[in-house]
């Protein structure tokens, strides 16, 4: 039999671990932050080096939290205006409470109203396109591809940054739908394959085949 002291033991392991999770969800690689930001990444890292902005140390290298995302989509808009000794007050202040609509540094207030809404709406987009990409090492050779399909992710992306249309890759590849080409940059960019680049990475290769996934249960976590 159970102890209810017991009992009240193994539900509170149970939570912390959930909260755990969850907290380490909510923690982004320096690829995702520029993505999310609108920065480049090594104006990402360029931050975190100078301690601009502050990063988490764990088994995936550096990662930053939400207040730290909308802190870089600040130093975007700020960094011409405004000396880093002044930005890292304000990242301070924006850390220091999380929730807070108005910062106010010296005499200048800062409205984080629009920023933070841009970096909510981006945070949605990024988890969107996990969504509807998976990774398999028995399809593609582990590469990302749309779920339901072995279309790369890359592939699309590298076809849309070479000036294809969406119009064509709908056409091209009648399985996968509009929604994911628009999201495949956002995915590709978040998420860049691993190893040394290489050029025309998918020459020669050809649309094979594609199955239909129903949209609706992509929304199924």
């Amino acid at each position: 039999m159970i102890s209810p002291a017991a009992v009240i033991i193994l539900f509170s392991e149970i939570n912390f671990g959930q909260s755990m999770r969850n907290q380490d969800a909510e923690l982004f690689t320096p690829a995702e932050a520029a993505v999310l930001s609108r920065l480049s990444l090594k104006a990402v890292n360029n931050a975190i080096d100078r301690k601009t902005v502050p990063a988490r140390r764990s088994g995936r290298g550096r990662l930053l939290d939400r207040p730290a995302l909308l802190s870089l989509a600040l130093e975007r808009r700020l960094a011409g205006d405004t000396t880093p000794e002044f930005r890292r007050r304000l990242f301070a202040e924006i850390a220091a409470g999380p929730r807070r609509r108005i910062v106010t540094v010296g005499a200048l207030k800062i409205d984080l109203i629009e920023p933070r809404r841009e970096v909510m709406e981006r945070v949605k987009q990024l988890r969107r396109a996990e969504r509807v990409v998976t990774v398999d090492p028995e399809i593609m050779g582990g590469n990302p591809v749309f779920r339901g399909t072995r279309v790369p992710v890359h592939l699309i992306d590298e076809k849309l940054r070479l000036g294809e249309t969406v119009e064509r890759l709908c056409e091209d590849y009648p399985r996968v739908s509009e929604e994911m080409i628009r999201l495949a940059s956002i995915y590709a960019a978040a998420h860049p394959l691993r190893g040394r680049p290489r050029k025309k990475q998918w020459a020669g290769w050809r649309h094979v085949s594609t199955t239909v996934v129903p949209m609706r249960e992509l929304n199924e976590r």
